[in-house]
């Protein structure tokens, strides 16, 4: 059923209607006047500059000078109608009316009744009004920042009007849309749903909203949020408005958002938000399951009651170090009875919700139980072996050394000799292991800082070349080379260099050199020895031993931990034409203030 019909004048508070009256005739001027009690009369001192006005009245012997005036006020009004109403006498014969030009509207012939006087006046000023109007929607359907479109409701609905929102969002010209049916933004991926339901609306003269997936000119999608409106005539829909909003953004963020949600929900981790009075809001299965309880029954529960009041105490500490730090997350490891009665261990990163005042937390969970009971494990294994072993090694040393000295037999003492050689490397093995011991720990950060590399290497030459009068050690450094890198990099440069002399020939040549770049500072050290086994070489640069392939040693390994925990890289190659390479590389820094 067509809507009611209100008139657009009505919409609008306009204020007094301004007449221009510029009639020379006294008596016709005074007449008008008089009948123009209900507006506002302007009468300019001088005719070389009209005053602003709704509608002018001149006669036949003022028009002649404001002609050009006239024709330029109503140039630049347009689209907005300025009647011109030209008065003239009786006696002015009919033809000079005829030939008047065209910026005058209307010819009102004096002596009029007022019933007529009125009619013309009206009749003009209606036309001023709903041109007004039109010009007041047409500048508000331009400047829109939704894209608006009027289509003819015969044929194929061809588009007579775009505005430049709608322009800008398809990327074609005005003169490529107008005359086409809004179809032509369809592609390949648009779902001919939401199409058939526009046009079953369109054919019943219905109003529709749907979504779906356009293609703008240069065969970029994007979601486009479509309202169309019939526009009803006397007799049925003459015309179709459409406002289309490119939603892409928002239907990408619900996408991510589901994809979000299904992650967490997946996720073996338990994930949850606590509002801010810490009672669950969102939790996924993994959460459910060490709670032992269905989600739905666990939501608005306080997380004291659920997960214990040790858990809830540190979130509310860590809560309020948010806070006063003003830092977007921290992390808390607390005990957590599970369901079987077991106390585990959790580590939970908390995070605050985004909101201008505390909304609440995000919680993420991870079970370190056995993680940090392997730890200590480790610890005590380690402090055994480095303890106990040192002590028994040191046992079999002196023994050996008093059966070497204490027999004439040549076979008990090369046993003896090769007894003690074995014995040695392990007491290294141990020494090596307890220098290096804070390199064990890929996460340790504590011992790394800003170092400068140069004076490092320069005393690692120094002993080497005085250890090693055989060979031959040189190092290229520049004057200094500040660099993020561990504690123990004079251990491992040390460790590299010794191992060059151990393994190469008696006269091995290594060359240690320092290059600084753009962001990284670059240690190379060079030797033209053996080499090292393909096989080593390969486990060092996979990272990690097996049973079939593996090295001989701790100290390369150290080195490439000591390198990784700096934030740096560990390399190793064939030298040309014999020997290794070995290239540290860490990350560049500023010295210290």
């Amino acid at each position: 059923m067509p809507p009611t019909y209100h008139p657009l004048t009505a919409t609008f508070d306009r204020g007094p209607v301004r007449v221009a009256l510029l009639v020379e005739n006294d008596e016709d001027r005074e007449l008008l006047a008089d009948r123009l009690e209900d507006h506002e009369v302007v009468t300019p001192a001088s005719l070389a500059d009209l005053p602003q006005f709704d509608v002018c009245l001149v006669d036949t012997a003022t028009y002649p000078r404001i002609e050009d005036q006239l024709a330029r006020r109503k140039a630049d009004a347009d689209p907005k109608f300025v009647p011109v109403l030209l008065v003239v006498g009786a006696a002015v014969p009919e033809h000079a009316v005829q030939t008047l030009p065209e910026a005058v509207d209307e010819v009102l012939v004096m002596p009029t009744s007022k019933a007529v006087f009125r009619g013309r006046l009206g009749s003009l000023l209606r036309i001023r009004r709903q041109s007004e109007d039109l010009a007041l929607f047409r500048r508000a359907m331009d400047d829109a920042l939704t894209g608006i479109t009027i289509a003819s409701a015969r044929d194929d609905q061809p588009l007579r009007y775009v505005n430049d929102a709608f322009v800008e969002m398809t990327g074609y010209d005005r003169s490529e849309i107008l005359g086409r049916n809004c179809r032509f933004l369809q592609g390949p991926d648009t779902d001919p749903d939401p199409v058939r339901e526009m046009r079953e609306a369109i054919e019943r003269g219905e109003g529709v909203t749907v979504e779906l997936q356009n293609y703008r000119k240069d065969g970029t999608p994007f979601w486009n949020h479509v309202e169309i409106a019939p526009v009803y005539g006397r007799s049925g829909p003459t015309h179709f408005v459409g406002f289309q909003q490119d939603i892409t953004d928002r239907v990408e963020r619900a996408r991510n958002l589901r994809q979000h949600e299904q992650i967490v929900r997946a996720a073996s981790d338990p994930i949850y938000s606590l509002d801010a009075d810490l009672r669950f809001t969102l939790l996924n299965e993994a959460t459910a399951e060490l709670c032992g309880r269905a989600p739905d029954e666990l939501t608005g529960e306080h997380v004291r009651s659920v997960l214990g009041r040790t858990h809830a105490a540190a979130l509310s500490r860590a809560i309020l170090n948010l806070a006063a730090e003003d830092t977007p997350q921290t992390t808390i490891e607390t005990t957590i009875r599970n369901t079987e009665g077991r106390d585990r261990r959790f580590q939970t990163a908390v995070a605050m919700r985004p909101a201008s005042e505390f909304d609440g937390v995000v919680c993420v969970s991870r079970d370190v139980t056995s993680h940090r009971e392997r730890g200590y494990r480790l610890s005590v294994l380690d402090r055994v072996l480095r303890h106990n072993l040192r002590n028994k090694l040191h046992v079999v040393l002196a023994q050996v050394e008093f059966i070497r000295e204490a027999s004439d037999d040549e076979v008990v003492r090369t046993s003896a000799a090769a007894i003690e050689r074995v014995a040695a490397e392990l007491l290294d093995l141990g020494d090596t292991a307890r220098e290096f011991h804070d390199t064990l720990d890929p996460n340790s950060t504590d011992h790394v800082g800003p170092i400068d590399v140069v004076p490092h290497v320069d005393h690692v030459v120094e002993e080497a070349g005085l250890s090693h009068a055989n060979g031959t050690i040189l190092a290229n450094t520049p004057e200094e080379a500040w660099a993020r890198a561990h504690s123990s990099l004079e251990l491992a440069l040390g460790e590299l260099v010794e191992n060059a002399f151990e393994y190469g020939h008696p006269c091995v040549t290594v060359v240690v050199d320092v290059t600084v770049e753009s962001d990284t500072v670059v240690v190379t050290v060079t030797d033209d020895g053996p080499g090292m086994p393909d096989e080593e070489r390969e486990v060092l640069a996979a990272g990690m031993e097996s049973d079939l392939k593996h090295t001989s040693g701790l100290g390369l390994w150290f080195v490439r931990w000591m390198a990784i925990n700096s934030e740096g890289s560990f390399d190793i190659r064939d030298n040309d034409p014999t020997g290794t390479v070995v290239e540290l590389t860490f990350p560049r820094t500023e010295p210290p203030a």
